[in-house]
């Protein structure tokens, strides 16, 4: 962890309590998502309805999920929109569908920077959830392959 982190962080501005529970979360490296007690499923992002059912907030509650997955679908940025992501470049951003059934985005790391470079990874690749502390208040997401155990 690094107090210099100089990448953009999270700002929750809306209503921060709705995502306090996920962050919470990946302070103490786990991966928590909301649970629809209506329609019976995950899904991220943290909000106030449930976004298939419109369930109220009354009937949303917090679960800790296994943070294991698979890749739905990425690309390679090449070119990143912020500069500070410059020297991480190539890296791959992707849409995860963790085991639970929700999607949530993220980088996916730990692969050879050629396979990068080469657009290697698979869709449906098994992923699992590792956790950076950047600063003493942030713990970031992303994901690792696994194999097919």
């Amino acid at each position: 962890m690094t107090s210099e982190y100089k990448k953009p962080l999270p700002r929750p501005a809306m209503n921060p309590e709705v995502s306090k529970p996920f962050w919470e979360g990946t302070k103490k490296h786990e991966l928590w998502m909301q649970y629809c007690l209506n329609h019976n499923g995950h899904f991220f992002y943290p909000r106030e309805v449930c976004p298939i059912c419109w369930a109220p907030q009354d009937r949303l509650v917090w679960q800790k999920v296994s943070g294991k997955g698979r890749v739905f679908s990425y690309t390679t940025v090449f070119q990143p929109a912020i500069p500070a992501f410059a020297e991480e470049a190539p890296y791959i951003h992707a849409l995860i569908e963790v085991d639970e059934g929700a999607r949530i985005i993220g980088n996916v790391i730990d692969i050879p920077q050629e396979d990068v470079a080469a657009n290697k990874l698979e869709v449906n690749q098994r992923v699992e959830a590792v956790f950076e502390d950047v600063t003493d208040e942030w713990t970031l997401v992303k994901w690792k392959p696994i194999g097919e155990g």
